[in-house]
């Protein structure tokens, strides 16, 4: 009678074994690859707005909202895209809203949009700068010298449009402290009115975070960096202002620092 061969249990445990190590060494490489297509994703999205606004912008005398039309501005682009279901809204990284459970600072925030066919929520993972906003109806103590108004500016590569972040709007000034720890910033997500660099000071991106630039350009920026980045025309371009980072964040202490 011929014999069925067959493994043996220490030739099937050593097969299982070499699978466990080809994946725990694919895992992170995995892992990896969809993260920096998340980031890609989140890149093209934000284009995609940079582009919007530079038609708004020409339609409206090369001019920006006012300060309190541009705190809605989800209702501004939901008009002028002409739908609020698109993907563009949403950062690949950021879908689940904090409503529906999704935690900081991989949580979408929501805004309610009146639209032709009645009132929507749309959900949002991009922080739009009011400083990019026209000075007058502000509505707000600010120097009125401040405000970039318009995208034809000189320097507007280094001027934020939009920001991943954790609220719709955001208004920085370069005194903001960042998050003590990543527990802060995973349980709270924003503050209401104060230290608004926190919004978009987040860890979605390998403790990076992508932005759209007057320009329409979108580059990649470290958190430490978001401090040397020229939010209002009046920003400061020295390192006085720059957080005690051991102290005030350690989280981020050991990430490259902007400032020699």
């Amino acid at each position: 009678m011929r014999t069925q061969k067959a493994f043996t249990l220490i030739e099937l445990l050593v097969v299982i074994a070499i699978i466990a190590v080809l994946m725990s060494i694919l895992m992170p490489a995995l892992s990896k690859v969809r993260l920096q297509a998340q980031s890609v994703a989140d890149m093209s999205n934000q284009h995609q707005f940079a582009l919007t606004w530079k038609f708004y912008t020409d339609d409206h005398d090369g001019l920006f909202p006012t300060r309190p039309d541009l705190m809605d501005w989800p209702q501004i682009m939901s008009d002028y895209m002409g739908s609020t279901d698109t993907r563009i809204w949403l950062c690949p990284a950021a879908t689940k809203p904090w409503i529906e459970g999704g935690r900081y600072p991989y949580a979408a925030w929501d805004d309610d949009v009146d639209t032709a066919g009645g009132q929507v929520k749309l959900f949002g993972s991009y922080t739009v700068n009011l400083w990019i906003a026209i000075t007058r109806d502000m509505g707000v103590d600010r120097p009125p010298e401040n405000f970039w108004q318009t995208p034809n500016v000189k320097g507007s590569a280094f001027a934020p449009l939009l920001m991943d972040g954790n609220w719709s709007n955001s208004e920085p000034l370069p005194d903001d402290q960042p998050w003590a720890t990543r527990e802060d910033m995973a349980a709270l997500g924003w503050e209401p009115n104060a230290n608004e660099m926190k919004r978009v000071c987040i860890d979605r991106h390998g403790s990076k975070v992508n932005g759209s630039f007057l320009d329409m350009s979108v580059k990649t920026i470290g958190l430490k960096q978001l401090w040397m980045t020229k939010w209002h025309r009046q920003w400061p371009t020295t390192c006085d202002h720059m957080p005690d980072w051991p102290v005030e964040a350690p989280w981020l202490a050991n990430l490259a620092d902007p400032c020699p």
